[in-house]
């Protein structure tokens, strides 16, 4: 279990250090686009948006009775027009501890989950277990990123920082992982077998 810990540690410290360069480090500028405008726009949303969550715009009242055909006729009228998906706020907090914890501690789970697999799994050669910790970033990015991309039409510019992010820094993290997990742990499969 020491093994699992320390390698999964190691291995969230990795992918954390690598997501606080490239953000810290400007990599991410483009990451949202900018309007001149910010100040009217927000007193717009504040007039109108009733509390802090996503605004999907334009859509159809959830308790209408009628919501599926409102919903119908919304998309049918709006083709070729546009629309908003607002992730809206009331106010606004600054940087707090509690972002950087928890976003060591998503990263550490990450790390104890692949480990975990490393671990158990006894994969005899390095690129087998390269391979087995970059499929769980590929699952992130097709069930996740690439996913609202489809559904939700998220553009390049968001995706492309949080690819570049799961891609290049799990990546990391796993040249790690492949190289730390190198016994086969045959004494594992043996004891499970007795």
């Amino acid at each position: 279990m020491k093994k699992i810990a320390l390698g999964g540690l190691v291995a969230g410290f990795i992918y954390f250090a690598f997501q606080s360069i490239m953000w810290m480090g400007g990599f991410h500028n483009d990451f949202s686009q900018y309007t001149s405008n910010s100040k009217a726009i927000l007193d717009v949303l504040n007039q109108n948006l009733t509390g802090d969550g996503l605004y999907m715009i334009p859509s159809a009242d959830p308790n209408s009775p009628t919501k599926e055909k409102e919903e119908e006729e919304l998309m049918t009228n709006n083709l070729g027009k546009p629309w908003a998906m607002i992730f809206y706020h009331q106010q606004m907090d600054g940087m707090s501890a509690s972002y950087l914890l928890l976003g060591v501690l998503y990263a550490m789970l990450s790390g104890f989950l692949v480990a975990f697999v490393l671990y158990y799994g006894a994969f005899e050669h390095y690129s087998i277990r390269f391979a087995v910790s970059i499929c769980f970033a590929l699952f992130a990015l097709f069930q996740g990123i690439l996913d609202d991309m489809n559904w939700f039409s998220f553009p390049w510019h968001y995706i492309k920082a949080e690819m570049i992010d799961l891609l290049l820094g799990w990546t990391l993290s796993s040249l790690w992982l492949a190289w730390y997990f190198n016994k086969s742990n045959k004494l594992i499969l043996y004891n499970f077998n007795k």
